[in-house]
């Protein structure tokens, strides 16, 4: 049976997200709503104790656009949104992790953006972030190496920035990036027809450094565009816990794709200028 298009999916994930999953969806209907774009939303919880799943049944009670699937446990990442992915009907794509807070006019702004951008091989767009303060979030860069991340470790910013830092993310300039973090992606739904869904041997990260990629190696583009801005709590859990489980998933998903693509990230990053 062919699916009947409409303008525009959203897919997001909870996870004991009762703190947040209220501002994000009266943000995003509200922007929804007023843009005259038809939509659907799906979300995926992740097996949520807390009262995630009870504020998910009281919006779909009253937004017939809204779906919610309840996994039973935690699926990661990737194994999550695919399901969201492999349901989508819109004819754009956008990927919003449910800590975001979307202001208004952002869908309008995202796919005029894809007329603005003078390029035929738009992969994936992907907005500024902000953090709940105000501040700037880092969330396009170049991708992930062993010293990028021991750099993290141990707080060395300057060191990190020198390795990950694309300089014109910093000035806030249109420009392409070797990855965007997966908070918040707009894409044409033909683009998972082209290059395939998330990578399910990765649980947790880098999923968006891997399918950004694939992107790539299939002749399209990751772009930043900064001149529409959301609002993302950024949990980095990883950070907070590094001796966690999900710090060690994150670990063998880096070494999965370190080992997956060790070849087009030495090409790349021998070959391409640092913008």
């Amino acid at each position: 049976m062919v699916k009947e298009e409409i303008d525009v999916t959203v897919i997001s994930l909870t996870w004991n997200s009762e703190k947040y999953v209220k501002r994000f969806l009266d943000s995003l209907l509200d922007d929804l709503k007023k843009s005259n774009l038809s939509y659907e939303i799906i979300i995926i919880d992740n097996g949520s104790r807390d009262s995630t799943l009870d504020m998910l049944k009281k919006y779909k009670s009253i937004e017939p656009n809204l779906l919610y699937i309840p996994l039973s446990r935690n699926m990661g990442t990737t194994f999550s949104r695919n399901i969201g992915i492999r349901m989508a009907r819109g004819k754009y794509v956008a990927i919003l992790d449910s800590d975001t807070v979307i202001p208004t006019g952002t869908f309008e702004k995202m796919l005029e953006a894809f007329n603005e951008i003078k390029s035929e091989r738009i992969g994936i767009i992907h907005p500024k972030l902000i953090y709940p303060d105000g501040t700037f979030q880092e969330s396009a860069r170049r991708f992930p190496n062993f010293l990028i991340k021991v750099a993290r470790l141990f707080n060395a910013e300057k060191t990190r920035k020198k390795l990950e830092s694309i300089p014109r993310v910093l000035r806030e300039e249109i420009t392409t990036a070797d990855y965007a973090i997966s908070a918040a992606w707009f894409l044409k739904r033909e683009i998972f027809e082209r290059v395939g869904v998330l990578d399910e041997k990765i649980f947790y990260a880098p999923e968006d450094a891997e399918f950004c990629a694939r992107v790539w190696q299939s002749g399209l583009e990751v772009w930043y565009y900064p001149r529409v801005t959301i609002i993302h709590g950024a949990q980095r859990l990883t950070k907070k816990r590094p001796f966690s489980k999900l710090a060690l998933l994150h670990l063998l998903g880096l070494l999965h794709f370190w080992w997956k693509y060790w070849k087009f990230l030495w090409i790349r990053r021998k070959c391409k200028p640092q913008n």
